[in-house]
């Protein structure tokens, strides 16, 4: 069973029999292609400027560099198997002057094993705390000795104030509701 569905050769609804179009309104493709030129033109001269930054920077660290070898050579103490130099005193730190901003933490093992290894020793040696007011640090096990043998420290407990004479205390009488 065939019905026609009047079938039309247009792409653009009812317009009827004719030749398939594209669409002139939808796009301009002179606007496309000015974009896309703009775009190359943005792209290069960002490409140069960062190649221009890093070249720069690459000659600054080679001047560095020199700089240190000129160091070594004239017999001054630049080691290279230390810390980085970033992890050196500068200057102002010597001269008891902070550089502004804040200090940056470089080597955080290094770091963190220097407040382990203080821990440990005011954890296991003697030592004053306050010399002037006479107290002293124990080591932790020397301490918890002493606590088993003399036991913890009593306290008294906070004086009350004693309630005025004149005072009234509820009963369960005064204290139920009126009615």
């Amino acid at each position: 069973m065939a019905t026609d569905h009047d079938h039309h050769l247009s792409s653009h609804g009812d317009d009827g029999p004719g030749e398939l179009n594209h669409e002139t309104t939808d796009i301009s493709l002179e606007g496309v292609g000015k974009l896309t030129i703009a775009f190359a033109v943005i792209l290069v001269v960002v490409s140069s400027v960062m190649y221009g930054t890093y070249r720069m920077l690459d000659a600054r660290a080679v001047q560095a560099d020199i700089t240190r070898a000129r160091a070594e050579q004239a017999g001054r103490a630049v080691s290279s198997d230390g810390p980085p130099l970033v992890d050196q005193a500068n200057a102002l730190d010597r001269a008891g002057r902070l550089p502004a901003g804040p200090k940056v933490l470089t080597n955080e093992p290094a770091w963190l094993a220097g407040i382990k290894t203080a821990q440990t020793q005011a954890l296991t040696t003697y030592g004053w705390v306050d010399k002037e007011a006479g107290t002293v640090r124990l080591p932790i096990e020397r301490a918890k000795q002493l606590l088993i043998e003399r036991g913890l420290p009593v306290t008294q407990p906070p004086a009350t104030e004693a309630a005025p004479a004149d005072a009234t205390v509820p009963t369960d009488a005064s204290a139920a509701p009126v009615q």
